[in-house]
């Protein structure tokens, strides 16, 4: 296993409110299909940037990385999803591994980051469209960080992994019979594994055939953690940017 806020509640009441409309889908994803009983598998891309701080009780190590900067000093990278809907449940998978070693000017600073983020969620459909969820997201980080200054100060090398709830809304609504719109708010931590975290996203999907859904959207991800032991490692970071992907139905 080692290698594996107001906002929100805001959101939340709003999808609530929303999914009153009388053709709100109860289907997978952001489609229009009939079936009840649906597995998608799909992959994406994330253009997310980073920001925060992360670091130990040796030192912190400031973040400002644009998508850009990923992508030049990207060593390797998975963004992967798998639902399955049946009836009222659902269960969902989300896989992110990233392996990047970018660098900052301001401050001068090399980091090298490798990342994986791992959610399991099961919902329930309380309303048309509208599911409730619980789950679990786990993290892994792993990170060295020097900066470039002389003198050059000691390297801050940090690495912990954590195990945290996560409850929250999927909504899904069919615009017409090939768009649909997928939003999603979770809040997660309590004390357990992070202080606090909390997710937001919304994407618009298109069904190219009765297999292909295309999706674009926007997701936002924050997370606040301090570990209690002796490692005295923090992560409080905010990943965020647009998100294309695509999803094959069966």
């Amino acid at each position: 296993m080692k290698n594996l806020s107001i906002a929100v509640v805001t959101m939340i009441v709003g999808l609530h409110m929303i999914c009153s409309s009388p053709d709100v889908s109860a289907n997978q994803g952001v489609d229009s299909s009939k079936a009840t009983d649906k597995h998608r598998f799909s992959m994406y891309l994330w253009g997310a940037g980073m920001s925060g701080n992360m670091g130990n009780a040796a030192g912190s190590a400031p973040l400002d990385i644009s998508f850009e900067d990923l992508m030049d000093n990207l060593e390797a990278g998975l963004m992967a999803n798998y639902r399955f809907k049946k009836d009222e449940w659902a269960f969902n998978f989300d896989y992110i591994y990233l392996n990047v070693s970018p660098s900052a000017d301001a401050p001068p600073v090399d980091v090298d980051l490798k990342q994986s983020i791992v959610e399991l969620s099961g919902g329930y459909e309380i309303n048309k469209g509208l599911e409730l969820l619980a789950g679990i997201r786990y993290i892994d980080i792993s990170m060295q960080s020097t900066l470039k200054i002389t003198p050059t100060p000691p390297t801050v090398n940090g690495d912990d992994d954590w195990v945290e709830p996560i409850v929250g809304l999927d909504y899904r609504k069919a615009i017409s019979s090939k768009w649909s719109f997928y939003g999603r708010a979770d809040v997660g931590g309590f004390g357990v594994g992070s202080d606090f975290s909390y997710q937001l996203a919304g994407y618009f999907g298109y069904m190219a055939s009765d297999s292909w859904n295309l999706y674009a959207g926007y997701r936002h991800l924050d997370f606040d953690y301090k570990s209690d032991n002796a490692k005295k490692f923090f992560y409080d970071i905010t990943i965020s940017g647009p998100l294309i992907g695509f999803g094959y139905y069966f």
